[in-house]
Formats: C-alpha cells, sequence, structure tokens
C-alpha cells in the first residue's frame, strides 16, 4: 500500500519532569530516504521512541504508515528498526540469531540472503561477540529487514564506526533503498553522511522543527553564498578579513580552514581574500563556493 507520507506528527510535545524534550514538533515525511538532523539533546531519539510506542507523548499526536501511535504494536509489525547501540547476544551465530527473529516476525526472509544483502555472508557462523563494530551494525541491518517492513528506522547508524565503516554503512544504505525500495529514514547529528544519503532533511533544535525540504532545496537556499578558505593561518587572515564591507558571517572551521558568506563573485572574493592574505603573509592553499548541508544547517541553527 502507497502512503502520501509515511510519518505525519502533528505538534508532538515531550517533558520528563522539567526538561522538555519536544516542543510541539511537527514533521511530515514522504516516502523515500529521509534525514532527521539534530545535535545531541535536540529530541531525536525520543521523537523516534514516541513513532515506535516505546513512550508516551505528552500532548499532540502522531502517524505511521497511516496509523495511529496509539496501534504500536501493529505498527511495530511493519516496521524495521535499528536504534543507536543495540543490544545483541553476544554468543549466538549471526545467522543463528537472524534466522530466530525472522521466525518471530513470522517472515518467509531467507537469513542467507540478507546477510549477503548486508555483507556478511562471510560471518554467518561467527559469534555477534567476535564481529567488528561495522559487521555489529551491518547485523542490524539485516535484523531490521527481516519481517518484509514497509518502512525502516535508523537512529545514528554509523556512531562507533570508523572513517572507512561509516562509508561503507552509507553506501549499504542507499544500495539497500534502491534495491528494496522501502523507505529509510535515519536520525543523525552527523550532516556530511546524511547530505550523501538523503534527498529529504529536517533539521532539529531544542525539541522542534526548524525547517525541512529536499536536501538540495535547503542548501540552494541557506548556503549558496559561502566561500571556504585553506590557508596557512585562518585565525589572522579571518581577523584581517573580519569589517570588510560585503564579507558576513566568518567561522572559523580549524587552524587553517575558515568559511565566510560574500555574495558576490568568486573572482572578486578571491581577489579581496589573496590581497588581505599577501598583507598579513598567510599562503592561500585552497579557495573555493561551498554548499553544503552543514553550511545550511549553521546558517539557520544559530
Amino acid at each position: 500500500m502507497t502512503h502520501r507520507f509515511i510519518v505525519e506528527v502533528d505538534k508532538i510535545s515531550k517533558n520528563f519532569g522539567p526538561v522538555q524534550a519536544l516542543d510541539e514538533f511537527q514533521l511530515k515525511i514522504e516516502p523515500g530516504l529521509f534525514g532527521i538532523i539534530g545535535p545531541n539533546g535536540a529530541g531525536k531519539t525520543t521523537l523516534l521512541r514516541i513513532l515506535l510506542g516505546l513512550i508516551q507523548p505528552s500532548s499532540g499526536s502522531a502517524r505511521v504508515l497511516d496509523m495511529d501511535i496509539s496501534q504500536s504494536k501493529n505498527i511495530r509489525e511493519r516496521i524495521g528498526v535499528l536504534l543507536e547501540n543495540p543490544t545483541l547476544p553476544k554468543a549466538m551465530g549471526a545467522r543463528e540469531y537472524l534466522s530466530q527473529v525472522i521466525k518471530i516476525y513470522g517472515s518467509n526472509t531467507d537469513p542467507d540472503e540478507l546477510l549477503e544483502l548486508v555483507g556478511l555472508q562471510d560471518a554467518t557462523n561467527r559469534q555477534i561477540g567476535h564481529l567488528s563494530a561495522g559487521m555489529r551494525q551491518r547485523l542490524g541491518i539485516a535484523l531490521a529487514f527481516a519481517g518484509n517492513p514497509e518502512l525502516i528506522i535508523l537512529d545514528e547508524p554509523t556512531s562507533n564506526l570508523d572513517v572507512s565503516g561509516r562509508e561503507q554503512m552509507l553506501d549499504l544504505l542507499s544500495h539497500l533503498y534502491h534495491k528494496s525500495r522501502v523507505s529509510i529514514i535515519i536520525a543523525s547529528h552527523i550532516l556530511s553522511e546524511l547530505e550523501r544519503v538523503c534527498t529529504h532533511v529536517a533539521f532539529m533544535n531544542r525539541g522542534k522543527t526548524v525547517v525541512q525540504g529536499t536536501t538540495n532545496d535547503i542548501i540552494e537556499k541557506y548556503a549558496m553564498d559561502r566561500y571556504r578558505i585553506r590557508c596557512s593561518d585562518a585565525h589572522t587572515l579571518s581577523q584581517q578579513l573580519d569589517g570588510i564591507v560585503g564579507i558576513e558571517d566568518i567561522r572559523v572551521l580549524g587552524p587553517n580552514i575558515f568559511s565566510l558568506r560574500y555574495e558576490e563573485s568568486i573572482d572578486s572574493i578571491e581577489l579581496q581574500v589573496r590581497q588581505e592574505a599577501e598583507s598579513c603573509k598567510v599562503q592561500i592553499h585552497r579557495l573555493e563556493k561551498t554548499a553544503t548541508l552543514e553550511d545550511a544547517f549553521r546558517e539557520v541553527i544559530q
């Protein structure tokens, strides 16, 4: 069954004593690859737990696959989930555990096909406790697909992975979506990763929706006038540029890199930056126009 929206959240609030984790949060998610982005503490995990029926909202309503969240049992039967840092039985083999989960779902999914799909065909009999962090995450993805779900929800799926493991996980998620066409919702605080795989995103901050739309539209609206400069001394050059007419919102991102907003042409800003760099004896290594989801997020969340 095709749904116009796979998730609809209407003014959900959630309080934990004096702490307000969600504040009249609103969101509509269409089928596809969707990213929920926010810093740690923004309310992402609280939102997912409410959608799964693990906790109840203080107020507001939500629907998942056109079912009210009060029907949590029915919802969980039709979705797959990988929460952050899942607890898996270390002494069981990967295939043995996956087979048991498939039986619980009453699914006809082939465990060997699933393990091959996530790249674990060579680890079918290895104990889970002996798998690397990346392999355990891959097993978690296989478990999420075990019941032939209509929707997959992933909470920080690349947490505790090294750079190579993160790239492999993102490639895997993109591959699984395009192969299965099962919608995937990914909650993460790592914007560069979600930009790489998600067609639509929503920014969360302090329990509220800040902006939502296609990844490309958000980048174009909020980050098209930003430039990134790599140089020998970002602190010195950024101070030199501070206050020059037309140059705004300078952000030092590291000892050798900073960004700024400038609405004129790249030739104009390059001339300006190189003149100032020469005057303060800073060497320019690279100047480029950037338009990233991270730049857009920094612009929106100030």
